[in-house]
């Protein structure tokens, strides 16, 4: 598969808002040893990516200008510098910014390999990037820490976002009884995505609903976080994602509280992908722009109320 020289790309040039972004001509970029260079079709926006551009994220490293922002994307394999890959496969990977890597949100990405997938017949690539950064933001916390399973019970915060969204179907699929809070205008689509009980925070005190869970997901952090402290029974677990503000130090000695380390491995990935393929869990892409629009995609997720996956496609 031939590919061009160049490509038109959205960059920054320094750390600030969505009118930061300038459609640029870019290099196209080569794979090297242990990445892949990805035609890309479909891109996810993830909170964190405008978190990125706003210069949230400096403490964890420094972007290098001009950049390219993102980490979600799906497409054809171009250029593989790993044999476990090869050109003409259907990929989600995620890039990876510490190491190196210039974000995913272009026509052309160069990405880790380990931080890819091979997508499985009967998911789209719209589907795929769902089961990227937010897949994946719901399968450490609740499969790999929690451990969650049969008679158990979960609160999760904010369960019609991107993560939420995803932890309500995956909670139900391990069988556990799922709790999950939301706005009022989100009641329905909640409870469609498998929850048992949907509170309306608006209306109802969740921790008067919930308790006692043996595990809080928290997405939202804040006020919320240091209240479902009192909905966790003796041995409890409350696990965050990025949720900010946030008291490291439970109030109870009776609890744990722990920050998930989200790395979106390959395997983690495949693994979501493939119960996407078999119906169990459901990308729900409520928002789809295109590439020329993509600072509309990104002001879209900054509103903090978007309901499931926003995604940008590529021709």
């Amino acid at each position: 598969m031939n590919k061009p020289a160049t490509m038109r790309a959205w960059r920054i040039h320094d750390y600030g808002k969505a009118d930061k972004f300038l459609l640029e001509d870019v290099p196209v970029p080569s794979a090297d040893a242990g990445s892949l260079l990805v035609k890309v079709t479909s891109l996810g926006i993830n909170p964190v990516d405008w978190k990125i551009r706003d210069g949230g994220h400096r403490r964890m490293y420094e972007l290098k200008f001009p950049a390219t922002l993102g980490r979600d994307c799906a497409g054809v394999v171009v250029e593989s510098g790993v044999p476990e890959f090869k050109p003409g496969d259907r990929v989600l990977a995620v890039s990876d910014q510490p190491r190196g890597f210039q974000g995913a949100h272009a026509p052309y990405a160069c990405v880790p390999a380990d931080f890819a997938a091979k997508i499985p017949d009967g998911v789209t690539d719209e589907e795929a990037v769902a089961f990227g950064v937010a897949g994946t933001s719901a399968w450490i916390p609740l499969v790999e820490m929690a451990k969650l399973g049969p008679g158990m019970r979960i609160l999760v915060q904010a369960g019609a976002g991107g993560v939420g969204g995803m932890a309500v179907q995956l909670a139900r699929h391990l069988g556990a009884e799922v709790f999950a809070t939301c706005g009022p205008n989100n009641v329905d689509y909640v409870k469609s995505l498998g929850a048992h009980r949907v509170i309306d925070y608006s209306k109802e005190d969740f921790v008067q609903v919930a308790a006692p869970c043996d595990v809080v997901f928290d997405t939202v952090g804040g006020e919320a976080h240091k209240r479902a402290f009192a909905a966790l029974k003796a041995g409890g677990l409350q696990v965050r994602i990025n949720a900010t503000p946030v008291d490291p130090k439970p109030p109870r000695e009776d609890v744990r509280s722990e920050l998930a380390n989200v790395r979106c491995t390959g395997e983690r990935m495949a693994k979501q992908l493939e119960l996407a393929a078999k119906g169990i869990l459901k990308a729900q892409i409520v928002q789809k722009f295109p590439y020329a629009e993509m600072p509309a995609a990104y002001l879209a997720s900054e509103t903090g109320h978007a309901r499931g996956k926003i995604v940008v496609t590529i021709p």
